[in-house]
């Protein structure tokens, strides 16, 4: 699980999480917006993870199938594909219908570079290869899930002083169902 990262991976770190998805581990990349940098040096997860993607020893082609918009949205809910028989939006864990945004990004999705792309969420007024908000793909024999904004994992209950959200708890989305169904079909 790859929460927000906001310090650039060396590159011994990109193989190692790379072969990691390649040889069948599953990877959960949760982004935050554009200018999310919250160390100050110059780079924040929508960088990083780009970097991750498209900068190292392992397959630098694009291997996911989609790249990560250089966005802040500020607010929404991004709403879920009609797909009964995937497995993250009609999980164990519950079905998933709705994701919060709080100052969030999206990613594009290119199927001509890895067919098993495919975004679950969208945003308002977007579908197909633009603006989704929660993806999956495959990497060799491993998953990846990406999510655009890490307000919908948040409980509310980080460092006093920051501006944090209950999203897990958020009553107009299912942030909840929608992490723990990712996670076990990442896990499966």
């Amino acid at each position: 699980m790859l929460p927000e990262p906001n310090i650039k991976f060396t590159t011994a770190e990109k193989t190692a999480i790379m072969t990691f998805v390649k040889n069948g581990g599953g990877l959960f990349m949760i982004s935050d917006h554009t200018g999310s940098d919250r160390n100050n040096d110059g780079y924040d997860a929508v960088q990083i993870l780009n970097d991750l993607m498209t900068n190292n020893s392992v397959d630098s082609t694009d291997p996911f199938g989609l790249s990560i918009d250089s966005l802040n949205i500020t607010s929404g809910y991004p709403a879920a594909i009609t797909d009964s028989s995937n497995p993250v939006l009609h999980g164990s864990f519950g079905t998933v219908t709705k994701s919060l945004i709080a100052n969030g990004t999206t990613a594009t999705i290119k199927p001509a570079d890895n067919s098993a792309a495919k975004g679950l969420l969208y945003r308002s007024g977007y579908s197909g290869n633009t603006g989704a908000f929660f993806a999956t793909s495959t990497f060799g024999s491993g998953k990846v899930a990406f999510w655009g904004d890490s307000s919908p994992v948040d409980d509310g209950t980080g460092q006093s002083g920051n501006t944090l959200y209950d999203g897990w708890n958020d009553t107009g989305a299912t942030n909840a169902a929608l992490a723990l169904n990712a996670t076990e079909w990442l896990s499966s």
